[in-house]
């Protein structure tokens, strides 16, 4: 059988690769027309509009290339908010202790400094927690960009029947380890891109002789 026909159908008529099809079912659209009105005094008027947008169909969504990496910092509007509340609470509360410098305000001036304490000591406390997220932030991006190149060319090989609505692999474009057979649901898709992706990345990291790819899924 022609490795490119559908494993269920084995005809290669409406097979196209997940790519194509993406591009074709996604796009820019412009469109042009006239608007009617009537503007007081001036009677009926015809006014050109042109308007521009983007669409994209149910298959394409389904079919929807892996996402490029995209580096994420740590710091955003939450972590700026959360810092400047801790300073601005502890200058309060130290501007309470330092303002309250007679002995019948000995309580007033505790508690400024008890707030100005507190406060303070949380900042180290919230920084450390930042610099962790910002580590585990860089860390999923370094991951994610590694293994991506592997995903676009499992999800470029990756080749759709029109006719059953499925994808397969064909065997002599790409080992998945998934069986050339099956025919996968488009709504699994994506996951199957991902998984496949990630244990091919993964099987390229392991020494030749040990290398193996885990079967994938089959009917």
């Amino acid at each position: 059988m022609n490795g490119l026909a559908c494993p269920r159908c084995a005809q290669v008529d409406q097979v196209q690769s997940a790519q194509s099809v993406y591009g074709a079912q996604s796009g820019t659209s412009h469109s042009t027309g006239v608007a009617y009105g009537a503007v007081i005094g001036a009677g009926p008027m015809a006014m050109g509009m042109t308007t521009h947008g983007t669409h994209i169909s149910n298959l394409a969504q389904r079919l929807t290339p892996p996402p490029a990496p995209r580096r994420r910092s740590a710091w955003n509007c939450g972590v700026v908010a959360l810092f400047a509340a801790l300073i601005v609470m502890g200058l309060l509360g130290l501007g309470g202790y330092l303002l309250h410098d007679s002995e019948s305000e000995s309580a007033d001036r505790a508690v400024g400094l008890a707030v100005a304490i507190t406060f303070f000591s949380l900042i180290p406390i919230a920084f450390v927690l930042f610099l962790i997220q910002g580590r585990r932030l860089k860390r999923h991006y370094e991951d994610y960009a590694a293994v991506w190149p592997t995903m676009m060319h499992v999800w470029q090989s990756a080749m759709i029947c029109l006719r059953c609505h499925g994808a397969f692999f064909p065997a002599d474009t790409i080992q998945t380890g998934i069986d050339p057979g099956h025919l996968i649901p488009l709504d699994a898709f994506r996951d199957t891109v991902v998984d496949v992706g990630n244990r091919i990345a993964l099987a390229a990291r392991i020494p030749p002789a040990q290398r193996s790819i885990p079967p994938g899924p089959t009917d």
